[in-house]
């Protein structure tokens, strides 16, 4: 009586703090039909919730503007954005109260889950259930919305393993995305795979199931668990970031509970960074193993799960799987247009763009500027917010400055120069990262926010910056062999005047203002400023300082900013580097 008494106590206490209510166990009808829910037509509404973990909203936006470029209407959950325990995207209460908004608005036509990590198990009950029965829409996602894939099975529907707005607001252009925009529009895949050393031939038929694997083994007995108590199913499942022996436990589990026996067939996921502390040499190895007695294929290698490419499945839906020695066909036995999809192109294009994001990352090659030139003065404007954006930029970390150890080397010869005239080096940016020329895209974007524009544009409307070549998706200096420097006077302890500012937006920018760069005469032409500025001879001739003595040691000019200067036979020519500005180790 006791015990009965305190474990009243406790439900009282977590329905108190909004966790789930207490229900009586309930076991779903098992089926082994499932209803298609409707394709979607150019204006439905897809809804944005987030029934696990939060997700910054700039994901959200940006995959609102994605699906508004798809031609649907986004509509986002009133509590999308909410928090609760540091992790949640918000209490069990208001990410169930989402769904069901979602799912009772019979305009809204499908659902796309913002991100996983956990928490949808907590929200699927008897009224969740009943609301995905009465309101058949699509639902995406993957990871942890895998238990949402076993609530929309036991309610007789299909559903979508698939994108979230985490990855969409990544890209929207790669495979993962736009097969996810056609299948909801009614082009099905029909996925052709190649071998793989573990695959186990032959032919099966059966409903789609599954998830990751963590997920769905503790959702046994539970609303959400479409795995058990069925008949004729095909199993796939992924993980990400876990041991081989919890993979091996969690796949027992299944054994244990006869998922097993009752499986046609068997597809293999990505198995993302996971553990590899036994001898078998893959997780596909050492499951091959256990599946050898049931006599039944084995895919293995099938591009879906938490890697580059998470190619759409269609769980719930009865399958055909052929694997053979020369490779395996995935087919969807659904209404659609049937549309084949080679698979391997798509992954080898998938490790060709991250093997070329390895190396943006590398900053191996770099050096910092101030190791070559000791007495450089550094005043690293992006740092701060006296900047033309008025904010600190994206990816400056600290203020510091960095260059190709090429630069750098050519760089110090130029400082040997300038120093023997009572010159120092002052540099106002270096290595720019690609993040911090995405941050001056937006920028120029957001035509209404003119704050700095008195300091650096005054005779220009913003929105020409694109136009006129100010502001570009592709800078120089993202290359790492640019910098953006004038010279100090050592005598007067001051910049030599240069006759206007850093980043100034404007032909009094120009090299060739108010005189001829190439023979250094001046000429006063200051017909192109707007505003009739002009500067004196003494001005020209000190930006002509610092241009001969860069253009002597192998740096070239930009034509419209006197303090731009890039490494002629720079080493980067074709890559643009991410990683943010910081000390290098």
């Amino acid at each position: 009586m006791f015990i009965a008494i305190a474990c009243t106590a406790a439900m009282t206490s977590c329905n108190d703090h909004h966790y789930y209510p207490y229900e009586r166990p309930y076991r779903p009808q098992r089926t082994t039909k499932t209803k298609q829910p409707p394709f979607l037509q150019k204006g439905d509404k897809v809804a944005l919730v987030s029934p696990s973990y939060f997700t910054p909203m700039e994901n959200v936006d940006k995959t609102v503007e994605l699906i508004k470029e798809w031609g649907f209407e986004p509509v986002v959950g009133p509590n999308v954005g909410k928090t609760d325990a540091g992790k949640y995207a918000g209490t069990v209460s208001e990410r169930k109260s989402d769904m069901l908004w979602a799912l009772n608005d019979n305009s809204i036509k499908a659902i796309i889950c913002n991100r996983g990590g956990y928490g949808s198990l907590q929200i699927v009950d008897n009224q969740l259930m009943q609301a995905i029965a009465d309101h058949p829409k699509w639902i995406s996602g993957y990871s942890d919305i895998s238990s949402l894939h076993g609530a929309w099975q036991n309610a007789g529907l299909m559903s979508i393993h698939g994108t979230m707005s985490a990855s969409l607001a990544a890209s929207g252009n790669d495979p993962s995305s736009t097969l996810f925009r056609d299948l909801i529009q009614g082009k099905v895949p029909r996925y052709e795979l190649p071998s793989h050393e573990q695959n186990i031939t032959g032919k099966a038929q059966g409903m789609l199931v599954g998830g990751n694997i963590c997920t769905l083994t503790p959702a046994i007995g539970t609303l959400a668990d479409d795995l058990t108590g069925k008949k004729d199913i095909i199993l796939f499942i992924e993980e990400v970031e876990e041991s081989m022996h919890n993979i091996d436990r969690q796949f027992n589990i299944l054994k244990s509970n006869g998922v097993l026996d009752h499986c046609t067939g068997v597809i293999l996921g990505e198995f993302t960074d996971c553990g590899n502390e036994f001898t078998y040499g893959s997780v596909e190895a050492m499951l091959r193993q256990q599946l050898l007695g049931y006599n039944i294929p084995l895919l293995c290698g099938f591009p879906a799960g938490h890697d580059d490419v998470n190619l759409p499945l269609i769980m719930g839906a009865n399958v055909t799987l052929d694997i053979r020695t020369d490779g395996a066909t995935l087919q969807f036995d659904v209404d659609g247009e049937q549309q084949t999809v080679q698979t391997q192109p798509i992954v080898e294009q998938a490790e060709q763009e991250d093997q070329e994001k390895n190396k943006t990352e590398d900053s191996s090659q770099f050096t910092m500027l101030t190791d070559a030139v000791p007495d450089a003065i550094l005043e690293i404007r992006y740092y701060g917010t006296y900047n033309f954006v008025g904010d600190r930029i994206d990816g400056y970390l600290q203020p510091t400055a960095l260059l190709t150890k090429e630069a750098a080397d050519s760089l110090r010869a130029v400082s040997d120069d300038v120093n023997a005239l009572g010159y120092r080096l002052k540099i106002y940016d270096a290595y720019r990262p690609q993040m911090a020329v995405d941050h001056f895209v937006r920028w120029a974007a957001d035509v209404p926010d003119t704050r700095m524009k008195q300091y650096f544009y005054p005779d220009l409307d913003k929105s020409v910056l694109f136009e006129q070549d100010y502001i570009m998706a592709k800078s120089g200096h993202t290359r790492g062999s640019t910098v953006d420097l004038t010279l100090f006077d050592k005598a007067t302890e001051k910049e030599l005047d240069m006759g206007g500012t850093f980043d100034w937006f404007g032909p009094e920018s120009h090299p060739d203002f108010c005189g001829n760069p190439d023979t250094g005469e001046y000429t006063g032409d200051n017909s192109k400023s707007p505003a009739g500025r002009s500067i004196t001879p003494e001005q020209f001739a000190n930006r002509m300082i610092l241009r001969n003595a860069m253009l002597r040691h192998g740096f070239k000019p930009l034509d419209s900013e006197w303090w731009h200067f890039t490494l002629r036979d720079e080493p980067f020519p074709d890559t643009y580097f991410t990683f943010p500005v910081e000390q290098i180790k």
